[in-house]
């Protein structure tokens, strides 16, 4: 006789929807990670610009340059100074979105350890079944071999 566990199809299911919650979860932390190097570089860019913004200020005090040249820079300093107030605002957006995927990663996460533990549950269950249906495979052999040998011991063809 073979073991069949009569909740298999259940079983199957919980795993099918383990794995997508573990898909879905896979799935928003990627697009966490790909926000955070988004913000990242966007640090970056202000860092960039500071250096920019320096090197043109050491040129501007370190020579005698005309009016018209001098211009030039100070207008390419007001656009790097510009810029990178522009990119303080957008940064700040974009943690406000941080934040908000952060929270659909946590709840992502939440559902994949509550699919894994109902499946567990029932892999337990399984087990717990299994090893019953063994011991009871067990029983059967060792009643039918007792059986066979006071049959045979009443036979007279006794050990």
């Amino acid at each position: 006789m073979k073991f069949r566990f009569r909740l298999q199809k259940v079983l199957e299911h919980r795993q099918r929807l383990e794995d997508e919650a573990k898909r879905d979860y896979l799935k928003a932390r990627a697009a966490t990670e790909d926000a955070l190097t988004k913000l990242r570089s966007m640090y970056q860019a202000i860092d960039d610009s500071r250096t920019r913004a320096q090197g043109i200020q050491l040129k501007e005090n370190g020579s005698a340059l005309s009016g018209v040249l001098r211009m030039s820079q100070s207008d390419r300093l007001q656009e790097i100074e510009l810029f990178i107030r522009g990119q303080g605002v957008r940064i700040e957006r974009h943690k406000e979105a941080i934040r908000s995927l952060k929270i659909e990663e946590e709840e992502k996460q939440e559902a994949l350890v509550r699919a894994a533990r109902e499946k567990k549950t029932l892999e337990k269950l399984r087990e717990k079944k299994l090893q019953e249906f063994k011991e009871e495979q067990e029983r059967r052999e060792q009643a039918e071999a007792d059986d066979l040998a006071v049959m045979r011991f009443g036979r007279g063809e006794g050990p």
